[in-house]
């Protein structure tokens, strides 16, 4: 965890670990195939949205379908590692805290029959006292009990 900067311009970095008791295909299927499940629900912006969507290539989006062609857009994929690897870029507006730019490598690695999955995220741009603890308190509730963990504990069984 880094962060330099006053509520000016600086980065803000923050590394989350959560292991899940699944196999890293099971996690990966839930992380990018089944978002929609697992997102909470008070993490979407949008009042009425029909879902959250991860298009794993390069050049795929991490949106909120909100349906009508509406949504809002989260991050580019940079990189898949099918399996192991996503990287996004994203950019954090005014109103969400910006203006920022945020990156995203999310690794997935096998540790005794369960799978690890780490968060690293930098915020570079307008950040204060509070980015790295909302950042890390954010990452840990997707990644956790209130997210993918959870989800994919309960559902270990869910067909691709």
């Amino acid at each position: 965890m880094t962060q330099t900067g006053s509520g000016g311009v600086g980065v803000a970095r923050v590394e989350v670990e959560v292991t899940v008791g699944a196999p890293r295909e099971r996690v990966w299927r839930a992380l990018v195939e089944e978002t929609s499940q697992w997102w909470p629900k008070d993490f979407y912006v949008g009042r009425a949205p029909k879902g959250f969507v991860i298009e794993a290539r390069p050049g795929g989006r991490v949106y909120e379908d909100w349906g009508n062609e509406a949504g809002a857009l989260w991050y580019t994929v940079l990189v898949v590692e099918p399996l192991e690897v996503l990287e996004l870029a994203g950019h954090l507006t005014p109103g969400f805290g910006g203006p920022a730019t945020t990156t995203v490598r999310l690794t997935l690695r096998d540790e005794g029959g369960k799978t690890v999955v780490k968060v690293e995220d930098s915020v570079f741009g307008r950040v204060d006292e509070h980015t790295v603890p909302r950042l890390r308190e954010g990452w840990r509730t997707l990644m956790g009990g209130g997210g993918l963990k959870a989800w994919v504990e309960a559902n270990l069984s869910t067909p691709a």
